[in-house]
């Protein structure tokens, strides 16, 4: 009788022996996140975020290195040289006297970003004490300060900003310092007004009324638990608040209530490219593609931030 033949096995027909399993030990310290970690991880997903500080980044080297290492003068006159068109020699050509275009705009830049961020940084100073002060004591105190905030609202930012400068130097030499308090007298309810509203919210959360409850007081609740979970906001604020000092001083440069020559900023150089437009446009297109490249780029950053730096938005 024949015998069935027997069926091949192989290896994979084998049963393995399952692989024992460990628990984790008991007290053995759990792998904790960071929250800025978190956001800079999240922030660099986003492209446009990232490149938008690429280029900002970008600028902010030119502006800072080029005046240091270049072999032009920006103040130095030179007739023989006046509005060439942009060259090798001169790569944004040179201006009515004869200086050399691609290192003024650079030093331009480092005026008018400085400016932007001092003003910016007073801004968010006297918005952030204000808006927190008024949120956090509430009551009759808050309400008093937010009507005085309702009345300051109706200042007309540009006409309040010209007639500060006009105060502060009423010889007509405006100094960079002078920018930045008029830029900045008009420029802070908006900050001021959402603080308060993120001190009101952030006061309902258990932990407030636990370090209550733990013996804190008020200063340290303020400082320690309130304000310190609004950075990611200040952090935002300020790529919120940049472009538009910076769009305020090219404005009044360019009303020639800006700083004076032979300074420049980015105004100043608009300025000097309007009165001759017609015959060498590149002039004016040139310092104003700057300060469209820094306010795009800010609002891009600004945008970003903000998603990599809401805790609602992380991923599980």
């Amino acid at each position: 009788m024949a015998r069935a033949p027997r069926a091949a096995t192989s290896h994979a027909d084998i049963p393995l022996e399952a692989a024992p399993v460990t628990a984790p030990l008991a007290g053995a310290p759990v792998r904790q996140t960071n929250l800025w970690k978190d956001a800079w991880y999240r922030y660099i997903r986003n492209r446009a975020a990232v490149f938008a500080g690429a280029v900002f980044v970008l600028l902010l080297l030119y502006c800072v290195i080029w005046p240091a290492v270049s072999p032009y003068d920006p103040n130095d006159v030179d007739f023989s040289q006046a509005r060439q068109m942009p060259s090798l020699e001169h790569p944004f050509g040179t201006d009515t006297f004869g200086r050399d275009l691609f290192t003024r705009t650079a030093l331009g830049g480092r005026i008018s970003i400085g400016i932007g961020f001092a003003a910016t940084l007073v801004i968010l100073a006297i918005g952030v004490a204000y808006g927190s002060l008024s949120g956090f004591v509430g009551g009759r105190l808050d309400n008093g300060m937010m009507r005085f905030l309702d009345a300051l609202y109706g200042l007309p930012y540009l006409p309040f900003a010209i007639i500060t400068t006009q105060i502060l130097s009423p010889s007509g030499s405006v100094s960079v310092w002078t920018m930045v308090v008029a830029l900045t007298i008009a420029s802070w309810f908006t900050t001021a007004r959402v603080m308060r509203g993120q001190i009101i919210t952030l006061k309902q959360n258990d932990y407030v009324r636990a370090a209550y409850a733990a013996g804190a007081k008020g200063p340290r609740v303020l400082y320690r638990h309130l304000l310190m979970n609004t950075l990611g906001v200040i952090i935002v604020f300020v790529f919120l608040e940049l472009p538009g000092v910076i769009l305020g001083e090219a404005f009044l440069s360019f009303l020639g209530l800006g700083i004076n020559p032979p300074k420049a900023s980015w105004g100043t150089l608009a300025q000097d490219g309007y009165t001759a437009y017609q015959a060498h446009p590149y002039i004016i297109v040139i310092p104003s593609l700057c300060i469209a490249w820094l306010i795009l780029s800010a609002f891009f950053i600004a945008d970003g931030l903000r998603d990599a730096l809401d805790p609602r938005t992380k991923e599980a």
